[in-house]
């Protein structure tokens, strides 16, 4: 419309104007284009027979406009041009087919797939809440002790199924905690029930004992026995509660895991001799074998190994220590020729307080090999219980140490 107007400015002198505005105004469609000018001196040009009064831009209802074959509305320019009133008016009707075009791609396009989004939305809102209440009544029940609850499979795997997972593996986790504290309080009253009745008796034996003072002093150092196993077992569990707890990782340090090897097995030679054991170290002396860890705890490990092997293997059986690399390990084992362990109980044994059933009469409170587990769990060390046909074959397997 100012492109129009423009046009008629460019106009040389009012008689042009005046000539053309006449032209334009028989030749255009009212019902598309208006054209008013009403000049301060002589009579109106217009394709139709009356224009309301308008300033600038405005928007014109049709039955405002005198005549025949008129738009619904028009947008109407109103300009001072020459020695006049010009009015250009355009019809809206292309405007409002737009407008209603508008209108029915947003009632036939969107808001269907607005339906459609909030539709989704709704059932995968109850999906998640029907998951949210599920996990929610697991932890429900897991906090009033019922250790069997779990979240039910869960479809998909978006984040509230894996925080189902995560909860399934924390009540597996906490069940088998659990279950390992009732072990070992049932494997505690089992196992220390008798030397404590044991110590009773001879007390009262002592209590009411009228013999010879060797006689009494015999009982004492009966009942001291006892009490001192009953000491050892309940260090030896204690040792181990600190050892899962990692109390004692704050005194890692890089050592020679071939240096403490020597250095037990020189300690115990002794004692392999004296109970007629072959005691041997295959270590290379030249070569470092470098591992972070406790040495007091890693000299333990090889300690309780040996100890095991010397109450378990025969008179004149071999206990072989040896100390190798790998590719992506440093390896201890320890291997003996006595009668093993049967592989369906190797697992059974790491536990705290187990004993075999042909171990049972003999030395020792069951805590020996789980304290060795422990160890390797707070070091990172693989442990693994081997056949040596006959005999048992105990790997451990550490990570070397960077500088290594």
């Amino acid at each position: 419309m100012r492109q129009i107007v423009d046009s008629y400015r460019a106009m040389g002198t009012a008689d042009e104007l005046l000539e053309r505005l006449r032209l334009e105004a028989s030749a255009t469609d009212p019902s598309t284009t208006i054209l008013d000018y009403l000049p301060d001196r002589g009579g109106r040009i217009s394709n139709v027979n009356s224009f309301p009064p308008v300033s600038g831009f405005a928007i014109v209802s049709g039955d405002a406009v005198g005549g025949e074959d008129l738009a619904d509305s028009y947008l109407a320019l109103s300009i001072r041009l020459s020695r006049g009133q010009l009015v250009v008016a355009n019809t809206r009707e292309q405007v409002v087919e737009m407008g209603e075009i508008f209108a029915t791609v947003f009632l036939v396009g969107l808001l269907p797939t607005l339906a459609i989004t909030a539709a989704a939305g709704l059932v995968v809102a109850r999906g998640a809440n029907r998951k949210i209440d599920a996990i929610r009544d697991a932890l429900a029940s897991l906090t009033m002790g019922k250790l069997e609850a779990r979240v039910a499979p869960m479809e998909g795997s978006d984040d509230l199924a894996q925080i189902g997972d995560a909860v399934n593996r924390m009540a597996v986790a906490q069940e088998a905690s659990i279950a390992s504290l009732r072990q070992v309080t049932a494997d505690i009253a089992h196992d220390l029930k008798t030397p404590i009745q044991r110590v009773a008796v001879l007390l009262e034996r002592l209590s009411k004992d009228e013999g010879s003072k060797a006689q009494q002093d015999a009982l004492i150092d009966q009942a001291l026995a006892e009490t001192d196993r009953i000491a050892k077992t309940f260090q030896a569990l204690l040792q181990i509660a600190q050892i899962e707890g990692g109390a004692v990782q704050d005194r890692f340090s890089v050592l020679d895991l071939g240096e403490v090897a020597t250095g037990i097995v020189e300690l115990y030679a002794a004692a392999a001799e004296e109970t007629g054991h072959a005691l041997s170290l295959d270590v290379d002396p030249a070569e470092r074998f470098d591992v972070e860890g406790d040495r007091h705890l890693l000299g333990q490990v090889i300690a309780n190994l040996l100890e095991n092997g010397l109450r378990h293997v025969p008179q004149g059986g071999r206990i072989d220590v040896r100390l190798s690399r790998t590719a992506k390990c440093i390896l201890l084992s320890v291997a003996d020729n006595g009668p093993g362990i049967p592989e369906y109980e190797r697992d059974s044994v790491l536990r705290r307080l187990y004993r075999l059933e042909r171990s049972r009469t003999s030395d020792g409170s069951g805590l020996g090999l789980s304290l060795v587990s422990a160890v390797c769990d707070l070091h990172g060390a693989a442990l693994t219980l081997k056949d040596n046909a006959p005999g048992l074959i105990v790997d451990v397997a550490f990570s070397p140490t960077r500088r290594d």
